[in-house]
């Protein structure tokens, strides 16, 4: 009896890391979140120093999409700095992407020709 017990405890110890692994393994990525994320990176100057915190969004009744990123990222003395980004999305029925109304970094609302920027690249997806 005592063998078995040692070896299922070997076997869990075993598996363990796999069991954690699984947690850092997003199944159910939106297409706001992954549009989101896509803004972030593409606004950083160290993209490969991404690391998320936490991802969060909340469905509000007229269609729209509020998704809040978390995350770290390098500046350029290899310093991890966190940030935050917030994107408002629209979502209608006959466009296949979500509509981006606004885009918030670090608290801060974007200039207006950053996000018609933003927004004209989105549309050539």
């Amino acid at each position: 009896m005592v063998r078995k017990e040692i070896i299922m405890k070997y076997v869990l110890i075993f598996l363990m890391p796999f069991s954690l692994m699984a947690c850092d393994i997003s199944l159910l990525d939106s297409k706001t979140k992954r549009t989101c994320k896509e803004i972030a990176l593409s606004r950083l100057k160290h993209p490969e120093s991404y690391e998320n915190m936490s991802t969060t969004e909340k469905t509000t009744p007229p269609n729209q999409t509020m998704t809040r990123i978390t995350f770290d990222a390098w500046n350029d003395y290899k310093v991890q700095i966190p940030h935050n980004v917030s994107c408002l999305f629209q979502t209608t029925e006959n466009k296949k992407n979500p509509n981006l109304i606004s885009f918030t970094w670090n608290g801060r609302n974007i200039r207006q020709h950053e996000l018609d920027d933003i927004k004209n690249l989105l549309d050539k997806q």
